[in-house]
């Protein structure tokens, strides 16, 4: 088989889709996929009680909607960020233990609140929250254990998703996008639009946004953060589909684009990226994503199917366009003995759901509006 593009219309475009769990509205998240996309290939090449993978699942899109559709979802990311939204959607406690611990944190907060000081947080925090609102945060911050307790994650997501926004259900200044430039750019953004602090009451809006998000799926899944390269919590040749968006040569910087969020997490947003992927050197990414491949093929099973969405990617220097899915077919997949199972299929994407842009700003990324879909099989 051939690893020719087909220019057809996306096959998952036309599928019939179920509607989503409101679980994949509780946090923005950069560079994620819709939905559709792994619900149509989990049902093609997958049935009920399959393990389904995500190694790189960001919001955690694929593990829920394996669960929503009675699969065994598992996600890895080693940003914590991913981890933690990823955890609060595939193991979902019932609505009643998160009300409850939401109830008992406000009545300790009352208890607390004299005590908590902010004057010692970083300028760049203390200038996007009111006094209130950041005492709220930093108790809540220092009460949450989001990486083992299942409740602890669902709201620790939660506040994730309202952290900062531009309407009146978010607990920052109006800002006009739910990512975050640099800490310079937003103090002069502030100082530029005359924006002043909202007085907003943390435990008030977790309150609004639980009715809006909360969802249960059937199947608990199970979350990881280890290195892609290295699942040894997956056993070899029990995935059923490995579905998966792996991330661009340096197109996205997920802890500097993140830093208030990861700050809430107790996280530097520098050393996270440290973690994660971030060259423009093909040859690096080629050596990454071989060993991506190699741990692919462990873990797959021998009828089971791997489904890589990657985008096309723009030289800054040159200007050219680099079309990594066919370059990790030619050049990372094919040497290892996988086989191209279908066509690889170009997706045309929109300026709303692609990131190429932030803040209204002209300079654009590397990112392209070209998204593909390679699909393999051992």
């Amino acid at each position: 088989m051939q690893g020719d593009e087909s220019s057809d219309y996306p096959n998952w475009k036309g599928s019939t889709f179920d509607s989503p769990s409101k679980l994949h509205s509780m946090c923005s998240y950069m560079a994620m996929f819709p939905p559709a996309i792994p619900s149509y290939y989990i049902k093609k090449y997958t049935d009920e009680k399959d393990v389904v993978l995500d190694p790189f699942s960001g919001r955690g899109t694929t593990p829920l909607e394996a669960c929503m559709q009675k699969r065994i979802g598992i996600g890895n990311d080693r940003n914590p960020l991913a981890y933690v939204l990823t955890f609060s959607k595939i193991s979902t406690p019932t609505i009643g233990r998160i009300k409850s611990k939401l109830n008992k944190l406000r009545s300790s907060y009352e208890k607390a609140r004299e005590g908590i000081d902010i004057s010692s947080e970083e300028w760049k925090i203390r200038m996007l929250f009111d006094d209130e609102t950041l005492r709220q945060l930093l108790f809540l911050k220092g009460k949450l254990g989001w990486e083992q307790q299942n409740v602890d994650a669902f709201i620790t997501a939660m506040i994730l998703g309202i952290l900062h926004g531009n309407s009146d259900g978010y607990l920052s200044i109006s800002m006009p996008n739910t990512f975050s430039m640099s800490p310079n750019y937003v103090q002069n953004y502030i100082k530029t639009h005359n924006l002043v602090k909202p007085q907003r009451n943390v435990f008030d809006l977790l309150e609004k946004k639980l009715v809006r998000c909360y969802d249960k799926p059937p199947v608990r899944g199970r979350a990881y953060r280890s290195d892609a390269r290295s699942l040894s919590k997956i056993r070899s040749n029990s995935v059923r589909l490995l579905m998966t968006s792996p991330p661009y040569t340096r197109v996205i910087r997920y802890g500097a684009f993140n830093w208030i969020r990861l700050w809430f997490l107790g996280k530097n947003d520098k050393e996270v990226d440290k973690k994660l992927l971030c060259s423009q050197s093909l040859p690096i990414y080629k050596e990454f994503m071989t060993g991506v491949l190699e741990e692919t093929r462990r873990v797959l099973r021998s009828d089971g199917t791997a489904v890589f969405v990657i985008g096309d990617v723009r030289d800054r220097e040159s200007e050219e366009i680099e079309n990594l899915a066919d370059y990790v077919w030619k050049n990372c997949a094919q040497p290892l003995g996988f086989k191209l199972k279908e066509p690889i299929q170009a997706d045309v994407i929109g300026d709303d759901t692609k990131v190429s842009k932030i803040w209204g700003e002209t300079k654009k990324g590397r990112a392209t509006k070209i998204d593909r879909i390679l699909v393999l099989s051992k």
